[in-house]
């Protein structure tokens, strides 16, 4: 061998031994990393979630949610507590300064238990899961969510709110058991465990029972027995508006011409937009009442909630017309560019309800401050703002409401509109005199990809309402963001953090979305976003879909010992019922007949529901099957104005009717050979026969509805 073999030789081997003792090295360092987060202090500090932050500087050992790292780690097999909450949570603040922030519980908790903190807006797959067992275990929930699991993770006691003698009661009997008893404790994991997975099985038969219209109208008759007739919504103690519900009441009482609904459907968004739950002076919604009567709230604001009621006010405005429903929507995005957009154009997830002198102590008033803005003209401004100075709304603070019968207070007080305007400008800017000079609550800067999806949709509803480009340039600036930092090669990412994506993406995240691109495909007649929503349905379907029955999954891959599959429609759509309803308007823009089978095996497996009279909880569902069994039209236009014709129809209400629109020449099925150089038609279609076509919007329109 030459010298100058030798001499590389050598360089190679030295280089193979520095790689090694650097591999080594690193090694070391991880599995150093992992031990001192498992053994021995708070390991919150790192996380960009603004809730795992909250919990950072507890003397409670929390570490952040990885099922894989603590059945490595746990050797000496500690029972688990995952505490589950989000960043504007009242009740989630009041358990950590009472329970989490005292030293006596953290060395109980540090010394038996490994202790998790998660954010359910960061995994609410996990949210899901324990919050099913705990519902199965105590019939209700909420949040703070407090749970106790084996070390593999199967929940054997759930609860919400703890005070520390709760607390430490608690896990003092539990503690006791696992160490006297265990096979107890795995008895009750077990029966929770198999509860849980039927839960979220579905039987599934491809000879569904027939369906009719009178099931829904049924089901509606039975509803509205629950109704609360005088001040809106349901009949209920603590008040959520749940938008989804209204927005199928609005297509049925439409559908159906009935005119008591109707009435009932006006009144409560009327009731609902001057109550309490608004807030009069920024804007906004806050995310439910603690009363019957929408007067006092718990303060957060959530994006989910606005986002969606953006599109309930304007699908309102475009039924009734009414001034009062187009000033709640304006009033709302003025909000929400103010407070929770970022400047790249997505969205914020929430506001905190508290601020360091309390919940809601930003947005009320005390005595001395209602006194001094109300001033020279007090019996008015009581009267307008609804206080009554003996009794204040909470804590001896006092919030505003708004009155609607404006014309009768003008008449009383002698005072004409212009007038009244003026003064509640007045009073407005020195309440807002005082609140600068508060802390303004946290905002939640973490961007949540179904949200802001949800954002999208309404912006666009705003935009067909109004008329107004503010809403469709955001709508698309919205969906850039989407696009450019929450999608890649795989598909989507589930949150955007600290200049970052986090995350894989769930079904709630892909449905939004799909449905958001489509919304802006349907007012642009860009192809670009047709395109994507097809690209991210197919993702889905390879991700989500299942063997056993037509509904997808919520995650790829089951959570802990159970896949989930959510039907049920709540605060927020199931991303299942957006699924069906994204398949059924892609397979008929495509003619695609995959897409349109899954919608219909989805709408078929869903009817068992409303012949049990569950029909409200499945609001979105009755919405897709309204326009499945009651006369469905589909609405093309093309030519040079398209766009502008489009734009003029949609300002009406027409929840049973598909658009398309092209400015040229289109291969799409119902697009294609259409096209006219020199003239904007108007075609309205159903069952793929369409009339003779227009260039009337008015005679587009009477076609439509008849």
């Amino acid at each position: 061998m030459n010298k100058k073999n030798e001499i590389c030789l050598a360089s190679n081997y030295y280089k193979l031994i520095t790689y090694y003792f650097f591999f080594i090295s690193m090694l070391s360092i991880f599995f150093s990393c992992l031990s001192d987060r498992k053994l021995n202090q708070n390991n919150l500090k790192t996380e960009t979630s603004a809730y795992l932050i909250q919990h950072a500087e507890n003397p409670v050992y929390w570490q952040r949610w990885d099922k894989d790292l603590y059945k490595k780690l746990n050797s000496d097999k500690k029972l688990l507590i995952v505490s589950i909450g989000y960043s504007s949570c009242h009740w989630c603040h009041v358990m950590e300064e009472e329970t989490f922030e005292d030293n006596e519980v953290a060395d109980y908790m540090n010394t038996n238990f490994v202790a998790i903190k998660v954010d359910r807006e960061e995994n609410p797959e996990i949210d899901n899961i324990y919050m099913t067992a705990t519902q199965m275990i105590t019939g209700s929930g909420g949040w703070p969510l407090n749970v106790v699991c084996l070390p593999d993770g199967r929940p054997v006691y759930g609860g919400t709110y703890h005070s520390k003698k709760q607390w430490l009661e608690v896990l003092g009997k539990i503690q006791q058991l696992y160490e006297n008893n265990n096979g107890k404790l795995y008895a009750i994991a077990e029966k929770i465990e198999k509860g849980i997975q039927e839960v979220n099985s579905f039987s599934y038969t491809e000879d569904p029972p027939s369906f009719e219209n009178k099931i829904l109208e049924k089901e509606m008759e039975i509803w509205s027995k629950s109704w609360d007739n005088i001040n809106g919504g349901e009949v209920q103690n603590q008040k959520f508006i749940i938008p989804v519900k209204f927005n199928y009441i609005l297509q049925f009482q439409k559908l159906n011409k009935d005119e008591k609904i109707s009435d009932y459907f006006e009144k409560s968004l009327l009731n609902i937009s001057l109550s309490g739950i608004v807030d009069h002076l920024e804007g906004g919604f806050y995310r439910y009442t603690v009363d019957p009567e929408w007067k006092i709230p718990h303060f957060e604001k959530m994006l989910y909630d606005n986002a969606q009621l953006l599109t309930l006010y304007s699908n309102a405005y475009k039924e009734y017309k009414n001034p009062q429903f187009k000033s709640t929507v304006n009033k709302t995005f003025s909000f929400l560019q103010n407070r929770m957009r970022n400047s790249k154009g997505g969205y914020f997830s929430a506001i905190d309800a508290d601020n360091k002198d309390g919940e809601g102590r930003y947005y009320t008033f005390n005595k001395d401050e209602i006194l001094k803005v109300g001033s020279e003209n007090l019996e008015l401004f009581l009267e307008l703002y609804q206080i009554d100075l003996d009794d204040p709304s909470l804590d001896s603070q006092y919030h505003l409401r708004n009155l609607s019968y404006t014309e009768e207070i003008m008449s009383r007080f002698r005072i004409n509109e212009l007038e009244l305007n003026k003064k509640k400008l007045d009073w407005e800017r020195r309440f807002k005199i005082i609140q600068s000079e508060r802390e303004f609550p946290m905002i939640d800067k973490k961007i949540i990809t179904s949200w802001n999806g949800q954002m999208i949709s309404g912006l666009i509803d705003a935009f067909e309402a109004f008329k107004d480009d503010k809403f469709l340039v955001q709508a698309k600036e919205t969906f850039e963001f989407i696009d450019k930092n929450l999608f890649n090669k795989s598909g989507l990412m589930h949150t955007y953090q600290a200049n970052s994506a986090k995350i894989e993406a769930n079904l709630e995240d892909y449905a939004f979305t799909i449905a958001a691109a489509l919304d802006l495909y349907e007012n642009t007649g860009n192809t670009y976003y047709l395109d994507k929503a097809d690209k991210l349905t197919k993702i889905t379907i390879k991700k989500f879909e299942t063997n056993e029955n037509p509904f997808f999954t919520f995650t790829e891959n089951p959570v802990l010992f159970s896949k989930i599959i959510s039907l049920d429609d709540n605060v927020i759509a199931s991303a299942n019922s957006k699924m069906a309803e994204n398949l059924w308007e892609l397979g008929h823009i495509y003619e695609n007949e995959d897409y349109t089978k899954r919608a219909k095996s989805m709408l078929d497996a869903i009817i068992k529901f409303f012949e049990e009279g569950r029909g409200k909880d499945y609001s979105q569902w009755a919405q897709l099957l309204a326009k499945d069994f009651f006369s469905f039209k589909e609405v093309i236009v093309v030519g040079p104005e398209a766009r502008k014709v489009n734009t003029k129809i949609k300002e009406n209400y027409l929840p049973n009717a598909l658009f398309q629109i092209s400015e040229k020449e289109s291969t799409l099925p119902l697009l294609e050979d259409r096209f006219l150089k020199d003239e904007t038609l108007i075609y309205v279609c159903e069952n793929k026969v369409c009339l003779r076509p227009t260039k009337s919007v008015s005679k587009a329109l009477q076609q439509i509805i008849n």
